[in-house]
């Protein structure tokens, strides 16, 4: 059963139009329901999950071209409002996910960092577009932000990511770690689907455990073949 919480994509769409609209472009209401600025569209996937703060967004990178890849991610607020925890899910999505597929239309380096296959910090066989880290921790220690930052797991794991990429030439890859004393929850998403191998392995690797309960995410998309 769907929580009557959830809010209807109309309505998450229309919070998220101003939210769009600060990192560029003119975003409208369009059939779908989706959000355009020109050829491009946002629009909510159908929930996977019961809980009334989980989005599921998906960016169409042609509207008039169904051929044509979209990138995917989910993300989740954390306010007991349903509007206010909407706007927590929306504004990570943007910041992780959206900037990245903006980054590669416009090339300016401004909204995420650029790794060539090279590079410290690359994906080998691919150019890596990188989002940035978001996060929250119950003490406001940004420990595992910073660990994302200095460590770029996406390289790390670039290996056991690279077995679950089923696209040629665009891939989407979410990397999660949360943790609070015994509990973990560590997540790799390739285009929108958890991947178990590369979770496992995200989940072996030495970000910082804490006592209370912490929570970093990115987003890669690897563009190729580089």
């Amino acid at each position: 059963m769907i929580d009557a919480r959830c809010l209807p994509a109309e309505r998450v769409l229309e919070i998220a139009a101003p939210m769009l609209a600060e990192v560029g472009g003119e975003w409208t209401l369009a059939d779908g329901p989706m959000l355009r600025c020109g050829s491009l569209g946002v629009r909510v996937l159908p929930p996977d999950t019961e809980d009334y703060r989980h989005l599921d967004l998906e960016v169409v990178l042609n509207v008039d071209r169904p051929d044509v890849p979209t990138v995917s991610d989910c993300s989740v607020g954390i306010a007991a409002d349903p509007v206010e925890a909407a706007g927590q899910a929306v504004r990570a999505w943007i910041d992780t996910c959206l900037v990245t597929v903006l980054e590669m239309i416009e090339q300016k380096g401004e909204l995420a960092t650029h790794f060539r296959a090279a590079d410290p910090g690359g994906f080998p066989g691919w150019h890596a577009i990188v989002g940035s880290v978001t996060g929250w921790s119950a003490d406001g220690s940004a420990s595992k932000q910073e660990w994302f930052a200095e460590a770029m797991p996406w390289s790390a794991l670039a290996p056991v990511i690279a077995r679950g990429l089923d696209r040629p030439y665009l891939n989407g890859v979410r990397l999660l770690v949360g943790q609070g004393a015994d509990f973990t929850e560590c997540e790799v998403r390739i285009n929108g689907r958890r991947d178990k191998r590369a979770s496992k392995a995200l989940a072996g690797l030495d970000w910082p455990r804490t006592e209370r309960f912490g929570l970093a995410r990115t987003f890669v998309l690897l563009v190729g073949p580089d």
